[in-house]
């Protein structure tokens, strides 16, 4: 019994994790000392570092990481295989990066490197810039609505400006704001009744049926009673994550975000999978206000399934975060999940962190569930996806932007009546 559990765990993490996922939280929030904090380590122009002699401790474990683990994108050229390939321990001093094993490999590669080199400075001075230690003016976000509020989804800036948040007088700072608010507010910009995504162009037929049945929730025809404008409060809204990761690690103030756009409906948001939980955690629930509730647990979503009584497709959705379902290792332990979803009904949503990596997912659903599905948004470019680039630090050549593409499916079209009074 006792041997077998080992290739348990092993299936558990290859359901939720895919080849490049290198997105942490880690030094946005800073350091939990107030003194600390207040403390201004770097003036704005002192950002950039060759990362091996940051003055930043974190920043100088990110260089000996790639020192240990990274590759020489000349050596991989010449040998075909990473395996024969040598550490990069020469720092590109123009991005501040190890980029090659060695100077006279920086020559030869540098004019394919010129590309990256620029993206990989921008991502250098960006990080020591969330650790300079500066008032992070950019995140003090709103806090609730009013009803008679109008908010615009049409992109970031507008929404931003809409929804009275901090100005944002640096692309920098837009970057630092996207990276955190992408998940809460890529889930809100489907949901919304100003959303982007509009029908024919990229929602379906079938998916106007479904994120319409979703708004008669979120949306009550009145909205406030006659008398004292008094709170209306809807049936509550189900956000299942599957694969949770790095979504599941935000505070809470983050996920409020969402909730505050829409101050009629409570929310309850599922962050179900392996990697939900940190090792030492228990399945747990919590409540962070009357309108915002979260579970975490960390067992396979079509075995959390059976714990559910029931769906339905008027108050409850799916949300996978760059799954990797098209990744060979993952593949196999994603369909069982897929298919509970899709047997609910209830639409589900899926972003990829690239084109490639968005149409890789696209084709193994394809494949593997062939005649279950309809589609509900066609592939499209997340107008709510990060701005802020996370490097893959074993190959610092590959870098992605957290939900960069966006997409949605659901089970074979279905005749349904919302009826709360019997949903048994």
């Amino acid at each position: 019994m006792n041997s077998a559990k080992p290739v348990i765990i092993s299936q558990k993490r290859q359901l939720s994790q895919s080849v490049i996922r290198p997105i942490s939280f880690k030094g946005i929030f800073g350091s939990n000392d107030l003194e600390d904090n207040k403390k201004v380590k770097l003036e704005q122009d002192n950002l950039f570092h060759i990362l091996s002699k940051s003055p930043l401790p974190e920043l100088r474990d990110r260089a000996a990481i790639i020192n240990k683990y990274g590759v020489c994108p000349v050596c991989c050229d010449t040998h075909g295989e990473h395996a024969h390939t040598k550490h990069p321990v020469f720092d590109c001093p123009d991005c501040g990066y190890p980029t090659h094993c060695s100077e006279e490999h920086y020559h030869q590669g540098k004019a394919a490197h010129e590309a990256n080199c620029k993206i990989l400075r921008q991502v250098n001075e960006d990080d020591h810039d969330l650790r300079s230690g500066r008032p992070m003016r950019e995140f003090e976000f709103p806090s609730a609505q009013g009803f008679d509020e109008a908010v615009n989804m049409a992109n970031w800036d507008i929404f931003f400006y809409t929804r009275s948040f901090p100005s944002m007088d640096s692309d920098r700072s837009l970057r630092h704001v996207s990276k955190l608010l992408t998940y809460p507010i890529t889930i809100a910009s489907v949901l919304h009744q100003s959303s982007p995504y509009k029908y024919g162009e990229h929602v379906t037929a079938e998916g106007m049926r479904s994120i319409a049945a979703l708004r008669t929730i979120l949306y009550p025809k009145n909205q406030l009673s006659n008398d004292a404008h008094q709170e209306l409060r809807t049936e509550t809204i189900n956000i299942y994550v599957l694969g949770a990761r790095a979504e599941a690690s935000l505070p809470s103030h983050i996920w409020l975000q969402m909730s505050y756009l829409f101050p009629s409906t409570p929310f309850h948001i599922h962050f179900v999978g392996p990697d939900a939980l940190a090792p030492n955690q228990e399945p747990h629930t919590k409540s962070i206000n009357e309108r915002l509730l979260f579970t975490y647990d960390n067992a396979m979503y079509h075995d959390y399934h059976e714990t559910i009584e029931k769906f339905d497709p008027y108050t409850d959705l799916f949300f996978l975060f760059s799954p990797g379902i098209g990744q060979p290792d993952s593949r196999k332990g994603w369909k069982a999940s897929i298919r509970k979803a899709l047997e609910t009904k209830c639409p589900i949503f899926m972003t990829g962190y690239d084109e490639k990596d968005m149409n890789g997912d696209v084709e193994a659903i394809k494949e593997d569930h062939e005649g279950e599905f309809d589609w509900v948004l066609k592939p499209s470019q997340n107008i709510f996806r990060s701005l802020k680039r996370d490097v893959n630090l074993m190959d610092i050549r590959e870098t992605i932007l957290a939900n960069y593409g966006i997409w949605g499916i659901r089970g074979k079209r279905y005749d349904v009546i919302h009826d709360p009074q019997n949903n048994d």
